[in-house]
């Protein structure tokens, strides 16, 4: 049992690495399919109406700081027609700022911030990272159990 519980321990960094690697990756490849979609998305300039708080700054215990965000509630013109819509999770600005969004032509209700595929592409090199490093991991402790059990064999323990 010894030698089980052994290897549940030594194999626990690829235990976690390799499925949170898979999650990485279908996430990447989720945003990637939205950011694909974005891709034909028009720019325009949006007037910053109204910056609401929406999340205050905060610390965690291991002092990692998260800056504050704010629903913004901007207004821009297609084709003549005016449109006013909410960007969530933005820094701060100021009323009568003016922005940059991307809006979708058939339907110019749709915004964006950002049409880049480079976060999506990002977040998927991590989960490969992630499944590599806990497949060299499992693999490594494979050999470190198998190690084990041959010394156990050269004692004359193994399986007493």
């Amino acid at each position: 049992m010894n030698r089980i519980l052994t290897f549940i321990r030594e194999s626990a960094a690829a235990r976690f690495l390799i499925p949170a690697g898979i999650i990485l990756i279908v996430a990447g490849i989720v945003f990637f399919g939205a950011s694909k979609q974005n891709r034909n998305y028009l720019e325009t300039e949006a007037t910053v109406m109204s910056a609401e708080p929406e999340k205050a700054a905060s610390a965690d215990a291991g002092g990692t700081h998260e800056d504050e965000t704010y629903l913004l509630r901007i207004r821009y013109t297609v084709d003549g027609k005016e449109y006013e819509e909410e960007l969530p999770g933005m820094s701060k600005h100021a009323a009568g700022d003016r922005i940059t969004v991307f809006y979708d032509p058939d339907d110019p209700g749709r915004i964006t911030q950002t049409k880049s595929l480079l976060i999506p592409l990002i977040v998927i090199a991590a989960g490969i990272g992630a499944c590599a490093a806990g497949i060299v991991s499992g693999v490594s402790a494979v050999k470190r159990h198998t190690r084990m059990k041959q010394q156990e064999k050269e004692w004359g323990t193994y399986g007493k």
